[in-house]
């Protein structure tokens, strides 16, 4: 008796205690499970309250094992049991996990409430999964939440998230006094759609039912436009906000910039510049990553260098948005010696880091470091993602080096990104720029969706191959699929045309791009249009043509026209198009040249001098001729009349073993276009050093017997290079892709895909 009367107390304490363990926050994992256990030896574990308890204790410490053990022994788990576990799913967006349990509690027969549905709403829109919301969504109107204002917040964020912006305005029409937050969320979605009037409609309705919008509801419309590409819309809502009262905070002014910065205007750039430092917001990391990155957009390279090196803690955001604005403005040799100062400072580089340099170094001509680049990427373990590999095919491309294409497309098919419209998009152009059109027409067939981009890679990928038929049929089925078309396909199917000389077929496209699809003929279009009507020799026509252009014709125009004036020898025309390129393009070497190439052709030695001598006296020199081949998984470059290769003379003994096969085959040597006035015996020892003749030959000996061969050139390929390839192509028995600045040429049993015009 007295041991019992002892006992008593000792137990009531431990109880208590028990009690406090399983009601407190601060519990720890530990005390949870000394209560779990002593529960278990008292036998009190089928106690529904002390087992929810528990539950929740676990679940806060995200031991979801044991929470669950506890759910499916309890033998009448409540709601609360349920949405205890739910919620703390939800916390840790574990969202398939949630709807697991929420499954489970309904084929308990026991119906939701409204803490369960708001979690059950934002599990749907974690997946993705706007069916199941709908369904969801019943069970509201069932259990007679349809009032409840909570629950219809959250129905109206799924829907957003879900892409589904008409539902989630249908449930706010519903609601009886909408409140800032959900004006805000749907304010913030239709500009991100770019639905600008609904948006401003919208907008003036919260103060028609004086709602008053707070920072976040001017932030979310300020980011949406810009998200969108109302650049303009953004920024005058910027400038209404601050008009009307409100203050814009670092929020406000990071949102802004990129839109000043995408809409190209360094004037107002300047003016927020100045309210960010009267407001005290340049520490901010954002703003100042902002700033360098609207200054880079704006090609104000002194301003955003200035903010850059002014900014006391740099952090790896202001890094990549300093080095992106480098390469963006063609300043890529400076942007790689910062990124690599960055490296030795111990720079905490991320993915964002690598991928912009990548970028950078793809988009100004240094395919090469780009891929070393990437090398040096994969060794510090940085795992590239579905941006880095289109930048590193766009670099592949770029130098012809199809092996490492081939391999960046099996790392992402490893990965599990090559279906992505980004990645897919560029594997279309790497394989066409690689000479592989045929794989790139299997890329795009197996797109489960294709956007804009996608049929324009296509198109284009057919134009530059000289596939003008099979561009058109892209064409048109892009049209009957539903895509409208932009000025960039008109660009990509009249540059078909053009190649292929289908002047009636171009003529048409042309006329329909107005008259059929609203879209006005910009300076692209005319240069396509001159280049198509030079190609089959109706220079005059492609003259009178940029007479009647209803706005100044830009270097491209007139370049177009001297190209063909070369082509066609026509001196006249030659000589009035170098006129407007002289005034527009004075340091182009390459215009004079075509000049010099138009008088040469003619034997008008006297012209070439004093075209030659011009030159001479503006310090201009013709670029070198320099092409890439892809030997072993390695890109060797190679100049004109270069001869610092370590395989040279092994080239030019092959080279000099070819010309003598082809003389006896009686090729002669198309000396025509060398533009000096020397011995023959000298213009054929010039035509010898030409770069693509040199990469052919280097592919050659580097490659076995049969094996396809393929190179890039920085020139269009000239007239004797482009013979003496058709031969090496029959002779060799060898497929040979040369990709000049023109098109695509496909050597094969001594002919050219071209037709022998270029």
């Amino acid at each position: 008796m007295n041991l019992t009367k002892q006992a008593l107390p000792l137990f009531e304490n431990i109880q208590r205690s028990i009690f406090q363990t399983l009601n407190s926050l601060k519990s720890s994992l530990s005390q949870t499970q000394q209560a779990h256990a002593h529960i278990l030896k008292t036998g009190g574990s089928n106690d529904t309250y002390l087992a929810t308890r528990l539950l929740s204790q676990y679940a806060n410490h995200q031991d979801f094992d044991d929470a669950n053990q506890i759910l499916s022994s309890t033998l009448e788990p409540t709601i609360f049991s349920y949405s205890t576990l739910i919620y703390a799913y939800s916390k840790q967006n574990l969202f398939t996990q949630s709807l697991r349990v929420f499954a489970q509690m309904l084929s308990h027969g026991l119906p939701p409430d409204a803490h369960v549905l708001p979690n059950i709403f934002k599990a749907c829109s974690g997946l993705s999964l706007v069916e199941t919301g709908k369904q969801v969504h019943a069970m509201v109107f069932v259990c007679g939440f349809n009032l409840d204002s909570f629950v219809q917040s959250s129905l109206i964020h799924m829907y957003i998230k879900c892409q589904n912006i008409g539902d989630a305005h249908k449930v706010f029409d519903r609601l009886a006094q909408p409140d800032v937050v959900t004006f805000s969320a749907l304010l913030a979605a239709y500009a991100r759609q770019g639905c600008v009037d609904v948006a401003k409609k919208l907008f003036n309705e919260m103060a028609r039912l004086r709602v008053e919008p707070n920072v976040v509801s001017w932030n979310g419309m300020i980011s949406g436009f810009n998200h969108s590409g109302h650049y303009e819309e953004s920024v005058l809502l910027f400038q209404r906000m601050h008009f009307e009262g409100f203050t814009p905070d670092e929020h406000s002014v990071s949102s802004v910039l990129p839109a000043v910065g995408d809409w190209e205007n360094p004037k107002l750039g300047i003016q927020i510049h100045g309210f960010v430092i009267k407001q005290g917001l340049l520490e901010d990391k954002c703003v100042s990553s902002s700033l360098i990155d609207m200054y880079g957009k704006c090609a104000c390279t002194w301003n955003m260098s200035k903010v850059f090196h002014e900014m006391e803690n740099l952090d790896v955001g202001a890094c990549n948005a300093f080095v992106t604005g480098l390469c963006r403005n063609g300043l890529v040799d400076n942007a790689l010696e910062v990124f690599r100062q960055f490296q030795s400072q111990g720079v905490e580089l991320n993915v964002v880091s690598w991928t912009s340099m990548i970028a950078g170094c793809s988009q100004n001509g240094k395919g090469i470091e780009a891929l070393e680049l990437f090398r040096e990427m994969q060794t510090a373990g940085m795992k590239p993602n579905n941006v880095t590999i289109p930048c590193l095919l766009s670099a592949c491309g770029s130098i012809a080096a199809l092996m490492l294409g081939k391999a960046a497309h099996c790392f992402s098919i490893r990965r599990g990104i090559s279906d992505g419209i980004y990645v897919s998009g560029a594997l279309i152009d790497m394989y066409a720029k690689c000479g592989r059109i045929q794989m790139s027409r299997l890329c795009f067939d197996r797109m489960p969706s294709k956007n804009l981009a996608c049929w324009n890679a296509i198109m284009g990928g057919y134009a530059v191959h000289g596939k003008a038929k099979e561009a058109i049929e892209i064409f048109h089925l892009m049209h009957r699929s539903g895509q409208k078309p932009s000025f960039i396909s008109f660009v990509c199917v009249l540059s078909a045309c053009s190649q292929a000389g289908l002047a009636d077929e171009g003529c048409k496209l042309f006329d329909s791009m107005c008259e059929e699809h609203g879209i006005e003929a910009r300076m692209e279009h005319y240069a396509c249009m001159v280049t198509l009507l030079g190609r089959v020799g109706r220079l005059e026509e492609a003259y009178n043509m940029i007479e009647r252009m209803s706005f100044e014709p830009d270097a491209c125009i007139w370049g177009a026209l001297l190209s063909s004036c070369r082509v066609h020898s026509n001196v006249s025309l030659g000589e009035a198009a170098a006129k407007h390129l002289f005034e527009l393009e004075p340091t182009n070497s390459g215009n004079y040249i075509l000049l010099s190439n138009i008088y040469a052709s003619k034997g008008m030695w006297t012209k070439v001098d004093a075209v030659r001598d011009r030159m001479k006296a503006m310090g201009l020199r013709k670029s070198p001729g320099c092409s890439w081949i892809e030997v072993k998984n390695k890109v060797h470059m190679l100049l004109a009349g270069d001869e610092s290769h370590p395989q040279m003379a092994q080239i030019m003994e092959k080279l000099n073993k070819l010309n003598m096969e082809m003389k006896k085959s009686g090729y002669l040597p198309h000396t025509d276009f060398v533009l000096q006035d020397v011995e023959e015996q000298d213009k054929e020892q010039i035509l010898c050093g030409h770069s693509e003749k040199l990469a052919v030959v280097l592919g050659l000996l580097n490659t076995p017997p049969g094996a396809p061969l393929q190179v890039i050139k920085n020139l269009r390929i000239c007239v004797d290079c482009h013979a003496v390839i058709k031969f090496i192509s029959s002779f060799e028995r060898r497929e040979i892709f040369v990709r000049d600045t023109n098109r695509f040429h496909h050597f094969k049993d001594g002919v050219c895909s071209c037709g022998d015009y270029w």
